[in-house]
């Protein structure tokens, strides 16, 4: 029985030791040396040979385009974001917090770009004093987690 060695190689052709599904070759490198190390010659396949090349670190991937529903956050979770200020926020007497509010909870979903959701939650803030500057800082830049716009995606974007 012949035992075939398979030698890999990366996106960009530099030598593996790990095992990358379908970037592998029977041809191996003639020489490895026992380190990566930048700007030093390292194994390189060109689809047809080895060569050693000076080693540079492949780019960094691009971060993919962001998603019609990245920003978007249904009404009950944008609410729990609000963590244990949440009750005090709803039972708020104010009346341009009701506004506010009832302003949020006749929409579909909440768009926590958009700046009137920032001025809105700046206005809450200031008549109640657990909605802090973080507090609203954190409910307007966390990334939307799948769970918390499920309803959305599920109704509007499927």
């Amino acid at each position: 029985m012949i035992t075939t060695i398979l030698h890999h190689y990366d996106n960009h052709g530099w030598y593996s030791t790990a095992e990358i599904p379908d970037r592998s070759t029977e041809l191996g490198p003639s020489n490895v040396p026992a380190e990566r190390i930048v700007g030093e010659p390292w194994p390189n396949f060109t689809g047809e040979a080895w060569v050693l090349l000076p080693y540079s670190e492949p780019p960094a991937p691009e971060a993919p385009a962001p998603g019609p529903t990245d920003w978007l956050i249904d009404i009950g979770p944008f609410f729990d974001r609000f963590g244990s200020a949440k009750m005090a926020v709803l039972t708020s007497a104010d009346a341009g917090v009701k506004a506010i509010l009832s302003d949020l909870q006749v929409r579909k979903w909440i768009d926590l770009q958009r700046p009137d959701v920032a001025q809105g939650l700046s206005y809450v803030g200031t008549k109640v004093a657990a909605v802090t500057e973080a507090l609203q800082d954190d409910i307007l830049t966390t990334p939307v987690q799948l769970a918390e716009n499920l309803a959305l995606r599920k109704l509007y974007f499927s």
